[in-house]
């Protein structure tokens, strides 16, 4: 009777042993999610773009502006934004004045052009911004003594100052809107008629408005999620 039950003993231990080998073993624990990592935006590198406005003076000339523009970000701290940039523009600003009774004075700007610096704050793709640096600007002016007129053109260089608001639409292009006052000093142009001279200051207050493709500069710092 012993030998029965060390017998069946013995059995069922093999059978749960068999069985206990025969069940699927437990699968090993996932893998963790790989890291994503984005990176911040930067406003570093070169851009071109263009830009559109108008322009008036207190010397009553005015209309519009239109060019392009060409230059350089670079985005320090995260923040701190510095850069060159240059610009040449053609305009329709023209105006008129009395030099003296029956004697009328034209003036008119063809182009004009600046490089300035810029320096500004970012707030990730928004950055304020204030520029300055040397302007120039082609002027001519014409003397009219009817039946008689004589004109005379010339460059001035001036100063120019102002401010601005840009905003990244996507990686590489971004929209502006960008106020500036321009002062091209005053000078006296003869006209060699009737002994007259034009004694005439350019001061220019200007709007515009501008896109600008980036082509990207160094990587920016890193933000990792999961």
């Amino acid at each position: 009777m012993r030998k029965t039950l060390l017998t069946a003993v013995a059995l069922s231990a093999m059978a749960s042993t068999a069985m206990a080998a025969d069940l699927p073993r437990r699968a090993p624990a996932p893998a963790p999610a790989p890291m994503y990592v984005a990176p911040i935006f930067t406003w570093t590198g070169f851009y071109v773009g263009g830009q559109l406005g108008g322009a008036w003076s207190a010397n009553n000339t005015n209309g519009f502006i239109g060019g392009g523009h060409v230059g350089y970000n670079y985005q320090m701290n995260n923040s701190f934004v510095v850069g060159l940039e240059g610009d040449f523009e053609g305009t329709s600003l023209k105006g008129s004045r009395a030099f003296f009774p029956g004697v009328l004075v034209k003036n008119r700007i063809n182009w004009q052009a600046s490089i300035r610096a810029r320096a500004g704050v970012a707030f990730d793709r928004a950055l304020i911004y204030a520029t300055g640096g040397v302007a120039f600007a082609g002027l001519r002016n014409e003397l009219i003594a009817p039946p008689f007129s004589v004109s005379a053109s010339n460059t001035r260089t001036g100063w120019t100052i102002g401010a601005g608001v840009e905003y990244a639409l996507t990686n590489n292009w971004s929209a502006r809107v960008e106020y500036r006052y321009a002062d091209f000093g005053r000078r006296n142009d003869g006209f060699g008629f009737l002994f007259a001279n034009n004694n005439n200051r350019v001061q220019e207050h200007a709007v515009r408005v501008g896109v600008s493709y980036r082509f990207g500069g160094p990587a920016g710092p890193v933000v990792a999620s999961y």
